[in-house]
């Protein structure tokens, strides 16, 4: 039996010029999910990131947090399939598929500076998307970026082989994505669980040989305790 562990990267620097670089709040979110790992003395043996800045800074948090000796530090390995989907493409070929005036409702472009409007657009956008309503020859279609996902989960499954303890560092989309079709949902529970989980949170897998199971879900047992609460964040 192993074990896999899917960790969303630590909160992103929203509404700065580089979104992808994890926020001060994000990399203490990451340190403390890796100090986490350590203090249950769970012996992690191999770390795996998609190449997005944000989820490759979480996994060396992570890896940092778990030996202050680089020589025992957990190998990480990058794997593009497991990058998030891209929302600046399904944004801006949502918003090219509607009319000045719904534009003009939904307060676009402004509303990539507000929280809440952008979030509410961003899952608009994301349903049409998963079902195929928007299209483009540089955006991956939603069947394409599950196909990769869950291919590469397979993969690593197939390498790693019993008795292991492993994480990917990912993004919501993904972990959400992998949720989906480990429990065998439609597409759009994919998408839909990606609004619930919060930057750092643990789901947890088992797998042996191909048969893989969800045993735990966006937890966040290193933030709960009531001196760090305010760490808590979705986006």
């Amino acid at each position: 039996m192993s074990v896999i562990y899917l960790v969303r990267h630590g909160q992103g620097s929203f509404g700065s010029a580089n979104y992808d670089k994890l926020s001060t709040l994000g990399c203490e979110q990451a340190r403390l999910t890796g100090a986490h790992f350590a203090e249950l003395g769970e012996k992690i043996d191999h770390i795996y990131s998609g190449n997005l800045e944000r989820q490759r800074e979480t996994a060396e948090l992570l890896a940092e947090a778990l030996s202050s000796d680089p020589a025992r530090r957990p190998p990480i390995t990058i794997d593009p399939a497991f990058a998030e989907y891209d929302g600046d493409a399904i944004l801006k070929q949502y918003a090219g598929s509607l009319t000045a005036a719904e534009l003009a409702h939904v307060g676009w472009p402004t509303l990539m500076t507000d929280r809440r409007k952008f979030q509410l657009f961003l899952e608009r956008a994301a349903r049409a998307w998963v079902d195929a309503q928007i299209e483009a020859e540089a955006l991956l279609p939603w069947r394409g970026f599950h196909s990769r996902i869950t291919e590469a989960l397979a993969g690593i499954m197939q390498r790693e082989g019993r008795g292991k303890n492993l994480i990917i560092s990912t993004s919501g989309g993904v972990i959400g994505t992998i949720v989906a079709h480990v429990l065998g949902g439609p597409n759009q529970l994919g998408i839909e669980l990606n609004w619930a989980i919060h930057n750092a949170s643990i789901t947890r897998l088992i797998y042996s040989d191909s048969k893989v199971s969800l045993s735990m879900f966006n937890a966040l047992p290193h933030l709960e305790r009531p001196e760090r609460r305010e760490l808590i964040t979705y986006r």
